[in-house]
């Protein structure tokens, strides 16, 4: 499967193209329930807009969910190095999943990628130096792997990870 076999979606346009979301199944059912029950009320309230990765039979394969936060400079060494400010602005990975059938075929490479790109296009309008991730345990590796930074003993513990974007 190629990066061309992939079209990106925000939730409007998928919806005006009749994209259906509840076919959408993954290893971790919450993500699906996220699709399907709650997407839709989050991106039309601003809490995170949703962006659906769509292959060529309209079947969303993964989908990604950004919001605007910030972490403070003291959680990490990196950090405190990228600002004289006392936070880092960033855009949060919120939710992030690929359906069950796209295991192993690059589908979370080409997510990633493309997250990296819609922040370095977004730090040139507002203040965005990082993309920010609450990982899932059994995804932490995954992350690293793409460049991610794990912050040690984060007080809620939720395995918040940054990529500096440059």
């Amino acid at each position: 499967m190629s990066d061309s076999d992939i079209k990106v979606y925000n939730l409007v346009k998928a919806s005006n193209e009749s994209i259906e979301l509840s076919e959408f199944k993954c290893e971790k059912q919450y993500f699906a329930d996220y699709l399907n029950l709650y997407a839709r009320e989050d991106d039309y309230n601003g809490i995170g807009k949703v962006w659906l990765f769509v292959n060529s039979d309209n079947m969303v394969v993964g989908y990604v969910t950004l919001a605007m936060s910030q972490l403070s400079k003291s959680y990490h060494l990196n950090l405190g190095r990228m600002t004289h400010r006392n936070y880092v602005p960033g855009i949060l990975i919120g939710e992030m999943a690929r359906h069950i059938d796209y295991k192993g075929k690059g589908i979370g490479n080409m997510m990633i990628n493309w997250v990296v790109s819609k922040a370095r296009n977004l730090s040139k309008e507002v203040g965005c130096k990082i993309i920010i991730v609450e990982a899932e345990e059994d995804k932490i590796d995954a992350y690293k792997k793409w460049g991610f930074e794990p912050i040690e003993n984060f007080e809620e513990k939720r395995n918040t990870m940054f990529l500096r974007i440059r």
